[in-house]
């Protein structure tokens, strides 16, 4: 009898793009909290007491499990599920909104300017 083989296929970590709201939100509250500089996806889930490759992961457009979100809203202050998962702003703290609508513009600046092409010419080298 011959055994059946079976092959199990690695799963791909999504790619994040602007296309995964939940993803852009998640950054967005990121750069609210802690700014965004070296190392503050590692400072921002050690001070909301999310693990730091299960934070990058859903930043990166991996599915937010709902006892990481309700930790999220339970964290900080205002917060709500709705904003997280649906983008719903309107039972947000006037405050926090506004706050999280200049991060918001932050977030994007920071996107733009990633994703244009270097304006530095490559250097010529005169050996040729």
């Amino acid at each position: 009898m011959a055994m059946a083989t079976r092959y199990v296929m690695a799963r791909k970590a999504p790619k994040y793009s602007d296309t995964d709201p939940v993803a852009r939100r998640l950054r967005i509250l990121r750069h609210h909290v802690v700014g965004s500089e070296h190392g503050s996806q590692a400072r921002f889930a050690s001070q909301v007491g999310i693990e730091y490759r299960s934070w990058n992961n859903y930043e990166s457009g991996w599915p937010l499990p709902r006892d990481a979100a309700i930790r999220l809203a339970k964290s900080i202050n205002g917060l709500t599920l709705d904003w997280i998962y649906l983008g719903r702003d309107n039972t947000l703290p006037m405050s926090l909104y506004r706050d999280l609508a200049a991060a918001e513009k932050a977030v994007t600046l920071e996107e733009v300017s990633s994703s244009r092409p270097s304006s530095r010419k490559p250097s010529k080298n005169s050996s040729s």
